[in-house]
């Protein structure tokens, strides 16, 4: 039977990193359910249409940049979080989680 927990000296370099790493994971992943639970606030309607996100668009502030417009914009913020969301939240076996925390990174200009 596996330990319930694993013992670290949180005051040495590794034990530290491990432990400040891991609390930021957890926070990062149950932080964006919560954006994501306020976007589907924001949406008028079901979040089939670009046109479903005006009130998203605005008071996110997303641009057109490379999309038709801002709402189009948001709507695509919205799937690619979702869609991360949905990979990390699954205790099933899924593939390709790396290159869906990049993408959703790449888009969101967190990296390049």
């Amino acid at each position: 039977m596996a330990a319930n927990h694993i013992k670290i000296n949180s005051e040495t370099e590794v034990g530290r990193q491990l432990t400040r790493y891991a609390r930021q994971l957890v926070e990062a992943v149950d932080g964006l359910a919560s954006v994501e639970a306020a976007m589907v606030q924001m949406r008028d309607g079901d979040g089939i249409s670009a046109s479903h996100y005006d009130l998203l668009a605005t008071e996110a502030g997303y641009a057109a940049a490379d999309y038709a417009d801002a709402n189009t914009a948001a709507k695509a913020s919205f799937d690619e979080l979702a869609s991360l969301l949905a990979k990390v939240n699954s205790d099933a076996s899924v593939s390709n989680v790396r290159a869906a925390i990049d993408q959703f990174a790449a888009k969101h200009a967190v990296i390049s």
